[in-house]
């Protein structure tokens, strides 16, 4: 027979956890109608020297860059357009990143002749062909990180599509690596407006990753 002796001890631990576990625990989809969207982040005026700065030009391609697929791609081109030929001006190191069809046989393989026209890479202006982390694609680095380092760069300045895949990433990515990273706001594009925003957020949140918000106007080259 079970000791009575051992029956209290019992009966009080489940007291304790019948209060320490609620009985329908809410997830983040169930408070999803009450979340409210935390202040904006603060954009920041940004001086760079072109010799170590490197603007990245990520995924801009007529494919995913248009009205039908991605509008707000579209509406940032002029802006990028602008930053490309102060960049280009300036001495600034141009880079463009391609990525790989996820599935060739519906999708073939993006070529650099695919980016749009306003856009469109000049003379040897170099290629990096990966996913949504631009410094390694699989297992196998891409060697954007060395190319940056061969030319001495120590800032970059991802531009792009898309805002919560590629911009993300990469600035994540490049921040690990130890470079600085600016992100103009009006240079990268989502799906809509929330996917904008949440990447925004993530990018100034971050207590590892320290990156630096602004806008294409804000933005000079010394």
């Amino acid at each position: 027979m079970f000791p009575t002796r051992h029956l209290l001890p019992l009966a009080a631990l489940a007291a304790v956890l019948s209060y320490a576990v609620p009985s329908s625990a809410e997830t983040i989809i169930d408070e999803w109608p009450n979340v409210k969207a935390p202040p904006p982040p603060e954009l920041k005026s940004v001086r760079l020297d072109p010799k170590t700065t490197a603007l990245i030009l990520i995924d801009l391609i007529k494919q995913t860059c248009n009205d039908q697929r991605r509008p707000r791609c579209v509406g940032s081109i002029p802006k990028i357009e602008k930053l490309l030929a102060a960049a280009r001006a300036s001495g600034v190191t141009v880079i463009y990143t391609l990525f790989p069809s996820p599935s060739p046989a519906t999708f073939p393989n993006p070529v650099i002749g695919d980016y749009v026209p306003a856009l469109a890479p000049k003379g040897d202006e170099p290629v990096v062909t990966s996913f949504v982390d631009k410094f390694i694609n699989g297992d196998k680095d891409t060697g954007l990180q060395k190319l940056l380092k061969d030319k001495g760069i120590t800032t970059v300045v991802p531009v792009g599509a898309t805002s919560h895949n590629g911009v993300l990433f990469t600035s994540v990515g490049a921040a690990f690596r130890g470079f600085n990273v600016i992100v103009p706001v009006d240079g990268m594009s989502g799906n809509n407006a929330y996917e904008d925003q949440a990447a925004a957020y993530t990018l100034t949140s971050s207590i590892v990753y320290k990156v630096t918000l602004t806008s294409i106007d804000m933005i000079k080259f010394q």
